[in-house]
């Protein structure tokens, strides 16, 4: 029988086993833009993107004293002793690479509690000279990890939702980023709108072939103030139950790499602002349904890795 402590590779664990001991994350707002949202690519943002954007958390302080108040923050609530600086709202590898190099040294520089560095970012915002930056700090001694927002895998989608880049754009980056010896991190959504079983099946074959190392899986939230709003009242797009979503899941993670640690299951957002799906803001009650799942099948994690056949990326 299957473990329920075995069902998937939770980051967690693969952090511990790293370190000796539970790392937490210290959550950093830097003050980047988007250029999906500044006009840059000529859009108004992703279409589950609310207009203040992901993750923004309007700090105007500095980012020690950021780094500073959320390890205390942690600390008391945890006991935490170890954290990754990671940078998550917007696109935080959107600006010359002597302002990324002062904001991420604020961060990890002269502080011996914080093992890595984490940054959210978007494929198409990279470049050989950020990542020659970013890898100097592999030589320090951080655990360093780049997230990248993938989504879907199907072009198609990627264009209705207005990411601004397609898959090809994305495997590059994964590449380029392994290339330079840094981590890589992927999120992907289920629930986008003219998406099935097929295509969610799709992304996680897609991603099978990648070498990555953390997973985030997100179930479409529909926000206050977006595109995905708009689709949802007008009836383009419709939430996922909790069951359905459950078992998509389960079907993209057996297709993925055992060694892939997963670090996210369900997407938060600001409650206030939620629509639907409002089970999404049951996180442990997700969980539960994707563990019931898992055990129903007797399945876990990557037991259809590698035995499907590789699909032509979309």
């Amino acid at each position: 029988m299957v473990m329920e402590s075995s069902f998937y590779r939770r980051f967690s664990g693969y952090l511990k086993d790293r370190f000796g001991s539970r790392v937490y994350r210290v959550c950093i707002d830097a003050g980047f833009s988007c250029p999906n949202r500044d006009g840059t690519l000529g859009r108004n943002g992703c279409c589950y993107c609310t207009p203040g954007g992901s993750w923004r958390k309007q700090d105007t302080s500095s980012i020690k004293q950021q780094v500073r108040l959320e390890k205390k923050r942690v600390k008391n609530r945890y006991g935490a002793e170890r954290f990754l600086a990671y940078f998550q709202a917007y696109t935080n590898t959107y600006a010359p690479v002597d302002v990324l190099k002062r904001v991420y040294d604020a961060a990890v520089i002269g502080d011996n509690d914080i093992v890595g560095l984490v940054i959210g970012t978007r494929p198409d915002c990279i470049d050989t000279e950020k990542l020659e930056l970013i890898s100097s700090y592999c030589k320090r001694g951080l655990f360093v990890l780049i997230e990248y927002g993938l989504q879907s895998a199907n072009d198609r989608t990627l264009e209705l939702i207005g990411r601004g880049h397609n898959s090809r754009a994305f495997a590059d980056a994964v590449l380029r980023t392994r290339e330079h010896g840094i981590g890589v991190g992927v999120h992907v959504i289920i629930g986008l709108p003219g998406e099935g079983m097929d295509d969610i099946r799709a992304t996680a074959r897609f991603l099978a072939e990648l070498p990555i190392d953390l997973l985030k899986i997100h179930n479409l939230n529909i926000v206050e103030g977006t595109l995905a709003q708009r689709w949802y009242h007008d009836g383009t797009v419709s939430p996922l139950s909790l069951d359905e979503y459950a078992g998509l899941v389960v079907d993209f993670l057996e297709r993925t790499d055992p060694e892939v640690a997963v670090d996210r299951l369900v997407a938060e957002s600001d409650p206030s602002l939620l629509i639907e799906p409002k089970w999404s803001l049951q996180k442990q009650h997700v969980i539960q349904k994707i563990n019931e799942c898992f055990r129903e099948r007797r399945s876990f994690q990557g037991i259809l890795y590698d035995r499907e056949p590789a699909k032509e990326r979309t």
